[in-house]
Formats: C-alpha cells, sequence, structure tokens
C-alpha cells in the first residue's frame, strides 16, 4: 500500500470503530431534546460530544445551565475578585436541589425512568437505567460579563467541572466539599473545533489520539495523560497545517511526544495565565512522561512502516501501537512464567425434554464429559461461550502479586464490542488471594493473555497464553 492508500484505510477504521455510530447518535439526540423541553434554552452542550471528538462509547454528555437572572450579577462580583487572583466561593446547592425537583418532575412527564443525584455541590447528575453507562452531568454557570473573540459570553464554573469524574472524590475530600469556581469558554472550543471539522482527518485524529492516550495510561502509576489535553495538541497541529491528513498527523503527534510533554504550555481560552497541560507538573520526576514517550516511540515505529504493509497487515500495526506497556521496571532476564489454562462450558450441555428427534440422546457419562473441566493447549481453538481459568507456574518463584494483561485481538472484537472490544489497556489484579484469572470466550480470532509476577515493583518473570476462538 501507498501512504495515500494507508491513511484512507486508518480514515476508515476511525469512522467505522471510533466514531459514535447513527443509532447511538440518535439516542444522545433524543435524551438532549427531552432535557431542552424540560429546561427550555437555558443549557447548552458543551464538552468532546458537541465538538465531535468523542470516541464510541459515549459515557457521558456535559451540559452548561446557565443559572437564573438573579444570579448574575453575583457572578460579575465574583470576576471582579478573579481579576484580583483571589480564589472564590459559590454555594449552589439551593438551586441544584430545585434543579433537581426540576427534573424529576419533567422526567415522569414524559414518561422516562430516570436516577437523578444531586447530592454533589457542583452538578446534577441523570443516569438512564435502561442504558447502563451513559449519563448526563448538568452543570451550573454564571456569565462572568466577559466576552470571548466570537462575541459568546464565557462563564464561570465550579472548578471540579474541569477535572475527570474519577478525581471528584479526592477533590472533594482534600476541599471539605468547597469547590473554587473558575472561568471558562466552552463556546470558544465548540467554534474552534467545529472550524477544524472542514478537515475531516481532524476529529479522527483526535479520535485516535485519544484511544491511544488511554492505552498509554494503563502503563503509568500514579499519573494519568488528559484527554482534553491531546485535544488540543492535535488542534493545534491542524491550526497550523490545515491541509494535512491522518496518517502525517498521527505520525507527527506521535514523533513529537517528548514536546507535548515536556512542561505545561497551552494556555486556556478563558484565562491565558493558566495552563490547560498545567497538570504535567504533578509529575516532578518525568518518569512516568518518559515512559510515555517511549509507548509514543513503540507506536510509531509501527505507523512508519504502514506503507510497506496490505492492508491485514496494517491493521495488525494500528493493533500493535494500542497494545499497552507493562508499567513497571523488568528484572535483568526475567524468568519464564507457564501459564495453564482450565476450560468449562459457561452453559451445560443437556439432553433436550423430547428424545424423538435425536437418534441417540447423550449418556450420564457422555454430558459429564461435556461439560467437565479440562485443560487446553496454548493455541488451541474453542466454541464460543466457554469459562476459561489461567493460572501461573511459580515454581518457588519469590513475588508479591500476580497481574495479568487480557488482549482481544482480531476485529471481530471491534464488530461486536466497538473500541471497547480491542481492551489491551487493562492491568488486571488477581481476585482477592488468588493467583488466578478468569474470563470467557466471547469474540472470534486469536487473543492472548499475558501474566507478570511482580516483586518490590520490579517485574521478576512473564509468561503468555493463546486462546482461539472459533467464528461460529
Amino acid at each position: 500500500m501507498n501512504q495515500d492508500e494507508v491513511n484512507t484505510t486508518l480514515e476508515e477504521f476511525c469512522r467505522k470503530y471510533l466514531s459514535p455510530p447513527a443509532e447511538e447518535r440518535e439516542v444522545i439526540s433524543k435524551h438532549y431534546s427531552d432535557l431542552q423541553e424540560i429546561l427550555g434554552n437555558e443549557i447548552f452542550q458543551s464538552g468532546s460530544y458537541v465538538r465531535e471528538t468523542s470516541v464510541t462509547p459515549v459515557h457521558d454528555l456535559d451540559i452548561i445551565w446557565i443559572l437564573p437572572e438573579a444570579f448574575q450579577v453575583t457572578g460579575s462580583k465574583l470576576f471582579s475578585s478573579a481579576k484580583q487572583g483571589e480564589p472564590f466561593y459559590f454555594d449552589v446547592k439551593d438551586p441544584l436541589q430545585s434543579l433537581a425537583s426540576i427534573l424529576a418532575e419533567g422526567y415522569r412527564k414524559i414518561g422516562e425512568e430516570v436516577e437523578i443525584d444531586a447530592d454533589q455541590t457542583h452538578s446534577v447528575s441523570i443516569a438512564f437505567p435502561k442504558e447502563k453507562g451513559f449519563s448526563i452531568d448538568v452543570v451550573p454557570a454564571l456569565k462572568s460579563g466577559r466576552k470571548n473573540r466570537h462575541g459568546d459570553d464565557i462563564y464561570l464554573v465550579p472548578e471540579i467541572q474541569k477535572m475527570h469524574q474519577g478525581n471528584w472524590a479526592k477533590k472533594y475530600s482534600v476541599s471539605g466539599g468547597k469547590i473554587p469556581w473558575i472561568l471558562s469558554d466552552p463556546k470558544g472550543y465548540i467554534k474552534q473545533a467545529l472550524n477544524l471539522n472542514s478537515n475531516p482527518s481532524y476529529r479522527k485524529s483526535v479520535k485516535f489520539a485519544k484511544v491511544w492516550k488511554k492505552s498509554c495510561n494503563a502503563g503509568l502509576t500514579e499519573f494519568e495523560l488528559k484527554s482534553f489535553h491531546f485535544e488540543l495538541v492535535i488542534t493545534n497541529i491542524f491550526a497550523q497545517n490545515k491541509g494535512i491528513n491522518f496518517y502525517d498527523t498521527v505520525c507527527y503527534f506521535l514523533k513529537n511526544m517528548g514536546q507535548w510533554l515536556e512542561k505545561p504550555a497551552i494556555p486556556d481560552m478563558a484565562e491565558s495565565n493558566i495552563f490547560v497541560d498545567s497538570y504535567l507538573n504533578e509529575d516532578k520526576t518525568g518518569v512516568q512522561r518518559k515512559l510515555a514517550v517511549d509507548f509514543a516511540s513503540k507506536a510509531l515505529s509501527k505507523f512508519v512502516n504502514m506503507p510497506e504493509e496490505e492492508r491485514e497487515e496494517v491493521y495488525s500495526a494500528l493493533r500493535e501501537s494500542l497494545i499497552a506497556n507493562p508499567p513497571w521496571p523488568f528484572a535483568p532476564n526475567p524468568s519464564k512464567i507457564n501459564v495453564s489454562c482450565k476450560v468449562k462450558r459457561s452453559e451445560k450441555v443437556k439432553n433436550p425434554p423430547s428424545f424423538k428427534n435425536i437418534p441417540k440422546p447423550f449418556s450420564k457419562f457422555q454430558l459429564e464429559v461435556l461439560n467437565g473441566t479440562r485443560s487446553m493447549t496454548s493455541g488451541e481453538y474453542l466454541s464460543k461461550d466457554y469459562s476459561l481459568y489461567f493460572s501461573p507456574d511459580i515454581n518457588g518463584l519469590v513475588y508479591d502479586e500476580i497481574r495479568w494483561l487480557v488482549v482481544n485481538n482480531g476485529l471481530p472484537a471491534l464488530e461486536m464490542a466497538r473500541i471497547g472490544g480491542w481492551r489491551g489497556n487493562e492491568f488486571h489484579f488477581c481476585e482477592g488471594d488468588s493467583d488466578f484469572k478468569e474470563e470467557h470466550t466471547q469474540y472470534p480470532g486469536m487473543h492472548w493473555v499475558d501474566c507478570y509476577a511482580i516483586n518490590k515493583g520490579v517485574c521478576v518473570a512473564t509468561g503468555r497464553f493463546y486462546v482461539g476462538i472459533k467464528d461460529e
């Protein structure tokens, strides 16, 4: 394949497997329309979904709720405090409780089952029991009195709104539930992204960067790269090279990872003295950023060779670029672990109630054999619906814990489970004090698990076991 053909293949991959499909977009649009019906025009979307840079499956929809006019004078006063460099706080507990009541009544009227959480000090969360993994987060905002270069309002929002949801509890604990408000320009970022979307390679490049970031983070400890940071890195690349394609963007992005992670360098649109990537300073020694740069180099080596490959090999190289690096250093000449696997049917084989349609029903002994546990060899193919129990042969090895990396390979995993099917970005602890790892056969293809024995933070032994799953 030449470079143009590789680019077309990769863009097709992103469109098909990273972008929210039509049915997912329709569901999200319906939820937003329902919310507009309940709250009127005092809301608007923010976040990656409205910027068209979100990766499927979409887990949350970010909504800005402009507080009633009575609060806007307070917003101007708070902005005046901000100009003097003073942190400011604003208690919106009562408005949020009122909002929760309005939402509960509104959803009741339209017959939509929801779970509303207003216990947080900064937002109201709306979950949908019938759609696990998706929620709407409604964040209050005050007009600051400032306008961006497009003439749109710049808002004041709770600081926690700009954090990953996984860090909210920690922030609440540290601050005693008292969250400062900061300036935010969501409409400015939306317009910037939509302008760059005239080149369809832009949003595809952002989505790949986010997926790559997730795999990279699996190889880091107590430090995580942030999606919005990488979105803005890609944004800056396209702002300077408006006609650049996906393949060249990804290569440039990976090649210059050291530059993107060297120090905070991207000012916030709402407040230029604050940097979106200031979190990089949390990696005080630079060790984690060095690991990320190494992971980028590994991925880049897969991309630069793609023009010499056939289509199937391009997909394989792309897959390999997304398999996470172990986050631990390796001992010199680590020992080899022999991994064994026991298999058992997830659902037992039974004789049908009537034997008329089968000449010979299974005997009791045959059923015991079919439903019993047996050993399998690495690389053997199984049917779907089997339970797998992996265990390492330790042989007296000294270790503190066993970790596993599960890799679902091949396109069927993507076809059936979107990008979530290509795992390879999670390092699993063993259950309790046990060394074994349980999995299930589901996606056709040749997959594998890697086993790591960790002693005092260093990998002292490793092993791999392949599992083939038939396409039936």
